[in-house]
């Protein structure tokens, strides 16, 4: 049968009529920022706004994850935080993480913290920013 050559160029016939669709290519990108210096309980403190370089090359469908990290500089009581893209937040109340909320969005997508230290009032000793890393892939 596969030696029959009317068969072989009906199998040839058919492979060449499938559209080929070329490959997605995964991605991803980083931004780094430093968390805000905390001053006051209350107060909602915002990240610069974090998105991929200009020279990072973003074909893609969409966002498939995010995985954060940030740190403080001195210790005290944890603030409550949140990691938004445009009017989409979650919380990221854990100083590392990774999270899929944001699958399908744009992989150019901006992204921001926000940081809020319950209670009221001035802190004593202010919880120094330190060192804040996202980093987006998509497909």
């Amino acid at each position: 049968m596969f030696a029959n050559p009317a068969y072989l160029l009906l199998v040839a016939a058919l492979l060449a009529s499938v559209p080929m669709v070329p490959a997605r290519a995964a991605g991803s990108w980083v931004a780094d920022a430093t968390t805000p210096t905390l001053r006051q309980r209350g107060w909602r403190y915002d990240t610069r706004i974090l998105k991929p370089r200009a020279s990072t090359p973003l074909v893609g469908r969409g966002i498939t994850s995010v995985s954060w990290r940030y740190e403080f500089g001195n210790s005290g009581r944890p603030p409550r935080v949140a990691l938004c893209a445009g009017r989409r937040c979650i919380e990221a109340l854990t100083p590392t993480g990774r999270s899929t909320a944001f699958a399908g969005l744009a992989p150019a997508t901006p992204f921001r913290f926000v940081f809020i230290l319950p209670g009221r009032g001035m802190l004593a000793t202010p919880r120094r920013g330190g060192p804040l890393q996202l980093v987006v892939n998509f497909e």
